[in-house]
């Protein structure tokens, strides 16, 4: 059984989304405002919006 409440490696997704979303906003701000909408909504689980926006950064700094 798992010693913790929730899941270590979500937590630390949940915690770099701030951070990811931040960066997005330099590179692709209509992007980030997607993304910060769906957060704040709660539109999408944690795993998968930490995922879409590594994902969006990544085609972001292929591109430059």
């Amino acid at each position: 059984m798992n010693k913790y409440p929730l899941d270590p490696i979500i937590l630390m997704k949940l915690g770099a989304i701030p951070e990811l979303l931040a960066k997005l906003s330099y590179e692709d701000q209509p992007t980030a405002i997607k993304y910060m909408r769906i957060w704040g909504e709660k539109q999408m689980p944690i795993t998968t919006l930490h995922a879409a926006l590594v994902e969006s950064l990544s085609q972001v700094e292929v591109v430059q």
